[in-house]
């Protein structure tokens, strides 16, 4: 329901005497899920108003059932409004909408919209490929995602690849994300000292791991139980309690430090839709201001010819590209273009990154490389 609130919010709109901010708290929930299950879900129109009306009795606002009644009925027969703005139409947020169109363009905002209404199915990579033959030797159908190598689904069993990835055989990540991982291994050549400065919850130190020859590979988190349960999962890669902006961590010394910095998280309103009315201009605001001290101390952990991979899945560019607009000092932007498989949906960002909006194969990722002169 929270996916599609905007557009059930302005269908109630039409039949109600007051606006929906002064409805109380309880009584709007029940239109919305009443409207939802009618024209989402396919419930019969009659069941799903009656049910909604006995509901909002069974919350003791049965003042409120001849209004229910009445609203639901009317928004459900009237059905979807011929033609509506685009922020209406996908459910996001007008100011998302007006930052989109204005950063990306009318198409490729309402086609970022437009894909993150529509469930994140599992992608996942299998550690061993042993594993994965033996799941398909088993009868489980799988498919191969059309860009990112080795990113795996099934569509028609998704459980049988969760059975794996709870018995560690198998790891879930967006195809985006995993992404991500991919560049820094091929950006740093696949060896030297590498740090991981943001690591929770793991998924891509443990693809660069399978993808490289590090000597060390360490990674580092600042939250004391989300580092236990890192080193849980992440076996026989070292785990350090350290705050980004602070790092107790050598300086001048490592050939490649990805941070995946704490952002918005716009490029997730597939898999987090509730995101889209929590988040506001401000969280921007207040994100980039966390943002920035984490790129300084980052800058100054590499080794010459070291790089940073800075990456965060939101699409805002006052998150991304604005931070490197100009270059840091002393670094060289490092291409990312040539690194990228066939078939990625990028836009190239004003720092020489690498931008993924939300789309059906994937989570918006944003991604910059800038490299220490040597």
């Amino acid at each position: 329901m929270l996916r599609w609130q905007r557009t059930i919010d302005r269908a109630l709109d039409r039949h109600l005497t007051r606006p929906l901010e002064k409805l109380d708290a309880e009584v709007l929930t029940v239109l919305r899920v009443g409207l939802f299950e009618a024209r989402w879900l396919d419930v019969p129109a009659p069941v799903a108003t009656d049910a909604m009306v006995r509901l909002v009795r069974r919350l003791g606002k049965g003042s409120a059932a001849g209004m229910v009644n009445a609203v639901l009925r009317r928004a459900v027969a009237e059905g979807p409004p011929q033609s509506t703005a685009p922020d209406v139409e996908w459910s996001h947020p007008e100011w998302i909408w007006r930052r989109w169109d204005r950063a990306f363009g009318r198409s490729a905002a309402t086609g970022a919209m437009a894909a993150a209404q529509s469930p994140a199915p599992p992608w996942v990579w299998f550690p061993e490929e042993t594993d994965r033959d033996e799941l398909v030797a088993s009868g489980v159908d799988l498919e191969a995602h059309p860009w990112c190598p080795d990113a795996w689904t099934s569509a028609a069993q998704p459980s049988r690849l969760m059975e794996l990835v709870a018995a560690g055989r198998a790891v879930v990540q967006d195809p985006s994300s995993q992404l991500v991982a991919r560049l820094a291994v091929a950006v740093a050549g696949g060896s030297g000292r590498a740090l991981d400065l943001c690591a929770a919850p793991g998924g891509k130190t443990a693809l660069m791991r399978r993808l490289g020859r590090w000597r060390p590979l360490v990674a580092a988190e600042v939250d004391p139980l989300k580092a236990a349960r890192l080193s849980d999962r992440l076996t026989r890669i070292p785990v350090v309690v350290a705050d980004a902006i602070h790092p107790a961590l050598a300086v001048g010394r490592w050939d490649v430090v990805l941070l995946d910095a704490p952002c918005s998280g716009t490029g997730t309103f597939r898999r987090h839709p509730e995101l889209k009315w929590r988040l506001s201009p401000d969280t921007i605001h207040q994100v980039v201001d966390r943002q920035r001290p984490m790129i300084g101390a980052a800058l100054e952990l590499l080794a010459p010819a070291g790089v940073l991979v800075y990456a965060t899945c939101s699409v805002e560019p006052e998150e991304n590209e604005a931070h490197f607009e100009p270059t840091p000092n002393g670094f060289e932007q490092s291409a990312l273009e040539d690194l990228l498989p066939t078939g990625v949906p990028w836009l190239p960002t004003t720092a020489g990154g690498v931008r993924i909006l939300p789309h059906g194969w994937g989570d918006g990722f944003t991604v910059h490389a800038f490299r220490r002169p040597k």
